[in-house]
């Protein structure tokens, strides 16, 4: 992997993190939090 791909990646990764943060600080209920963390964890793997 090049120096690029990881410096991409890792911006990549840092983007989506903010992004499921900003989602469950809005999430409405706990079940909105739930589904949000389930859908995270499904696309970390």
């Amino acid at each position: 992997m090049s120096m690029i791909e990881r410096i991409r990646n890792r911006r990549d990764a840092s983007r989506r993190a903010r992004a499921i943060e900003r989602a469950l600080r809005s999430a409405s209920s706990p079940a909105v939090r739930d589904e949000i963390l389930a859908i995270a964890q499904r696309h970390m793997h």
